[in-house]
């Protein structure tokens, strides 16, 4: 009775297998480097600074005008050309001053702003780690915020001048009339001294009179 010998594994199949079995390291190796490079490559992206508070806040209505702006990022500002301008409604620039630096914050100053709506915060800051940042904010302001803000009329203030003033020419247009001769208070001197001139006047004259006549005493001397 003849055996039958056992076939033996095709040598190009037993080659072909390892291959098949390593497909999966493979792309399981290729998707740990691929998470590998994203969280390489994560850090860079999240170094970005953002804004995370301002004053006034993006949307405020404000009954009260503010002096100055101030933005607050989530990291230091670096040092550069930042800038905030802040435009109002009637289409001109409002701030005032440099860009000042403190750590997270930046700030300016802003002038007094003329008229009630929106006025636009745009801005360009330099990152901690030297990205520029480039956006926007909006706040606005009453006309009671304006009306406060606005110094009081130059009329107003000096009115108490003006009613000095008009006294004043009361005082100058009733001065001649209270000077005038006809006022008894002044002419009863004045009176005085004449009448005292005018009698001593009119005794000179009547001695005068007394001596030229015939029968006077110049006539006896003669």
């Amino acid at each position: 009775m003849t055996l039958a010998t056992p076939a033996l594994p095709d040598p190009a199949l037993q080659r072909r297998r390892p291959s098949r079995a390593r497909r999966p390291a493979v792309a399981a190796a290729a998707l740990l480097g691929s998470l590998a490079l994203a969280t390489a490559t994560a850090p860079a992206a999240l170094a970005h600074d953002t804004l995370i508070g301002s004053s006034p806040e993006d949307g405020d209505k404000l009954d009260t005008a503010p002096d100055e702006v101030e933005l607050t990022f989530s990291g230091d500002v670096g040092e550069g050309s930042n800038a905030i301008v802040v435009t109002g409604p009637d289409g001109e620039n409002h701030e005032e001053g440099e860009v000042r630096i403190d750590g997270p914050d930046a700030s300016v100053g802003l002038q007094e702003l003329p008229a009630a709506g929106e006025y636009t915060v745009a801005y360009r800051i330099i990152s901690s780690d030297g990205h520029a940042l480039e956006d926007e904010i909006a706040f606005s302001v009453t006309e009671e915020a304006v009306a406060d803000s606005s110094p009081s009329p130059e009329p107003e203030a000096s009115s108490p001048q003006d009613g000095g003033g008009a006294d004043e020419g009361a005082d100058a247009e009733e001065s001649p009339a209270a000077q005038s001769p006809t006022d008894p208070s002044r002419l009863g001197p004045v009176a005085g001294v004449v009448v005292a001139i005018a009698v001593l006047a009119l005794i000179a004259i009547l001695l005068i009179r007394l001596r030229n006549r015939p029968g006077g005493r110049g006539g006896e001397q003669d």
